[in-house]
């Protein structure tokens, strides 16, 4: 008989989740706002009635989460989200499951999706891959030998929290210049608000009918395809530092593939040229000869594909 998971990704500005069969294929599918970051009793139910409404009548062998975030995988426990302030030494595996009665398994954001690429997507039949998510944070997760590797602490593959600039930003987990604080969703965002703010011109306004707050990356995403200068302008520099990020990547590891996913890489669509020129300028010619850059084929699902795949696994005994 066929088994039956959830995958959920749980991210910073939205959760989707998946009912799954054992062999990927998609059932049913569920796309929420997460809401109030601070608030862990809205998402909490929030995520509970998505399982209501994914699973209804179907027998579940296991939920996978992956989310944003510093996490334990063996015990299901986020010990930080610098995007979803609540969980803070969360247990949250455990407070699914002790609702749902389902075996919960919880897993970071980038290790699920690069689970989902290694079993079925783009990394299938590669040996050495680095998974980069691109969205409201910046994830990453490294494939060598077909073997996900997590270090002690499964945090290995971190991108996101490369320090690129030494004196810029404070970034969400601490420290300050990371790449999120430049290339993220949310940072993009509130580099063109501040822009906007100096008095700089962009039709981005006209869009929003002079709202900034309503401000989104799709939006400037429209505008720099219709040759806004300042949209450009912002999309360029967050395209730089991910290009300059992803030489670091391909010079240390020397993966036969990168693969890129999350919501964020299409409203980099505009610019996507200067990401592979700046790789270009900073890769080592070995490496750079030798490694391919896709788009994930698996899109947006990519996380929540491979939190359902790893709980499947791991609820029959598998290690990965």
């Amino acid at each position: 008989m066929e088994e039956i998971v959830i995958g959920i990704d749980l991210g910073g500005t939205k959760i989707n989740g998946l009912l799954l069969k054992s062999n990927g294929s998609i059932i049913n599918k569920i796309k929420i706002l997460t809401g109030d970051t601070e608030n862990g009793k809205e998402i909490i139910e929030k995520i509970h009635a998505m399982i209501n409404q994914l699973k209804s009548n179907v027998k579940v062998k296991a939920i996978g989460i992956g989310s944003a975030g510093f996490v334990n995988n063996r015990t299901g426990v986020v010990i930080s989200s610098p995007n979803i302030k609540f969980l803070n030494n969360f247990k949250l595996a455990e407070t699914i499951k002790s609702t749902t009665g389902i075996e919960t398994f919880v897993d970071n954001d980038a290790k699920a999706g690069a689970v989902a690429e290694l079993v079925l997507g783009d990394g299938k039949n590669v040996n050495d891959f680095v998974f980069v998510t691109l969205g409201t944070g910046i994830g990453g997760a490294i494939v060598i030998n077909k073997h996900l590797v997590r270090g002690s602490d499964n945090l290995v593959g971190e991108i996101g929290h490369l320090t690129v600039e030494e004196n810029g930003l404070i970034c969400g987990c601490g420290k300050r210049g990371c790449l999120e604080t430049i290339a993220s969703g949310p940072s993009i965002k509130r580099a063109m608000i501040d822009e906007i703010k100096t008095g700089r011109k962009t039709i981005v306004l006209n869009i929003l009918r002079g709202d900034i707050s309503k401000i989104d990356v799709m939006d400037i995403k429209e505008a720099a395809l219709n040759e806004d200068k300042l949209s450009i302008e912002v999309l360029t520099r967050a395209a730089h530092y991910i290009g300059l990020a992803l030489s670091y990547v391909a010079n240390i590891l020397n993966p036969e593939k990168i693969i890129l996913a999350g919501g964020l890489v299409k409203g980099l669509s505009p610019v996507k040229k200067v990401i592979y020129e700046v790789f270009d300028r900073f890769t080592l010619e070995i490496p750079k000869n030798s490694v391919k850059i896709v788009e994930s084929r698996l899109g947006e699902d990519a996380v929540s594909i491979g939190a359902g795949l790893y709980a499947l696994k791991r609820s029959n005994g598998e290690e990965i």
